[in-house]
């Protein structure tokens, strides 16, 4: 069958073709345009179209260099269907972070989006006709927040074997259920039956080269588990299924020192950490684990407000048995300078 030339926005990627698009967003108040970077890659044969994007939230800087290298990493004249790679959808929120929107409303609060709504519903609403409309699969990357360091997991939606077995290739170490609730970017793709796989590593604003490497070799395995690539699928580790995933919150202010790290199994009890008081010699709070579990996210600010949020802990069936599975991960993982 014939490949056809894809369309988007205003152009028209002919097979084998790569193309970088500006797409127009609402402009600023100075009157000054802006334009959310679309990297197009049309392949020479049919296939589905696979949709990835980051920086939503203006400050996931792994997500995007994850896409702008894995864009220059693939021709496409080896590609079947076509990727479309959206390395910031919240350009506004990349350039005036820490700032999301004008109004301070979330874009993925905002889908499917309003063209004559609030400012991050139009961003939505251009997101939705222009981009997810052409998905057969999404691939969302995210980070932690500022300070708030996160082990690579992946989430997808259990309902779905197909969205469970495609998660399992990405090859992070941890497997989470995705909350459809938690934004309506999310309940939007899913009543539009397209699947989403979300990607979270590392923290805000500070590159990782594990969590992005890892990123890249995901997004490639995704694709050939979806027949656009067809060298051989890279299977090293066989990741671990989360049941629930709870963050601690710091009990009083002061200066938290860790005693724990990430991909660390704990048991109820367990000290975690202390937090101190700077101006005092009153004695530590020690911070204890309320369940057993496994470490997957640790603030890593000394400075702590009570209610901060400071550890993050997964249930698995057999923690033991995750807790040596991260451990394969760990030493597996791809050694980076």
């Amino acid at each position: 069958m014939k490949k056809n030339t894809f369309k988007i926005y205003d152009a028209q990627i002919k097979p084998g073709e790569k193309a970088s698009l500006a797409l127009p967003l609402p402009e600023q108040y100075s009157c000054s345009p802006m334009y959310m970077p679309v990297k197009i890659i049309n392949g020479k044969k049919e296939g589905p179209c696979v949709v990835l994007f980051a920086v939503l939230r203006g400050n996931e800087v792994n997500g995007m260099e994850i896409i702008n290298q894995l864009y220059d990493q693939i021709s496409a004249s080896e590609l079947s269907g076509t990727l479309v790679a959206v390395p910031v959808l919240n350009v506004y929120g990349l350039t005036h972070f820490p700032k999301v929107t004008p109004s301070g409303r979330a874009i993925e609060d905002s889908f499917p989006g309003d063209p004559n709504g609030h400012f991050a519903e139009r961003v939505a609403d251009i997101i939705t006709q222009n981009l997810i409309k052409y998905a057969d699969f999404c691939v969302e990357f995210l980070t932690g927040s500022l300070n708030h360091e996160i082990l690579p997991q992946v989430y997808c939606s259990f309902d779905d074997s197909t969205q469970k077995n495609i998660a399992k290739v990405f090859q992070a170490p941890v497997i989470t259920e995705i909350e459809l609730s938690k934004n309506t970017l999310r309940t939007t793709l899913e009543n539009l039956n397209i699947p989403l796989l979300v990607y979270e590593a590392g923290e805000a604003l500070r590159f990782d080269t594990t969590a992005i490497q890892i990123g890249i070799d995901g997004a490639k395995n995704v694709m050939r588990k979806m027949g656009m690539l067809h060298d051989e699928l890279s299977m090293d580790i066989t990741p671990v299924i989360s049941k629930d995933q709870d963050w601690l919150t710091a009990p009083s202010s002061g200066i938290l020192h860790t005693n724990v790290s990430l991909g660390e199994h704990v048991k109820e009890g367990d000290k975690l950490g202390q937090l101190n008081d700077p101006f005092s010699n009153e004695a530590s709070v020690i911070i204890k684990s309320q369940h057993n579990g496994v470490i997957v996210g640790i603030n890593r600010a000394p400075l702590i407000q009570e209610g901060s949020s400071i550890f993050k802990i997964v249930s698995f069936l057999d923690n033991k048995k995750a807790e040596s599975a991260i451990e394969a991960w760990e030493e597996s993982k791809p050694e980076l300078d």
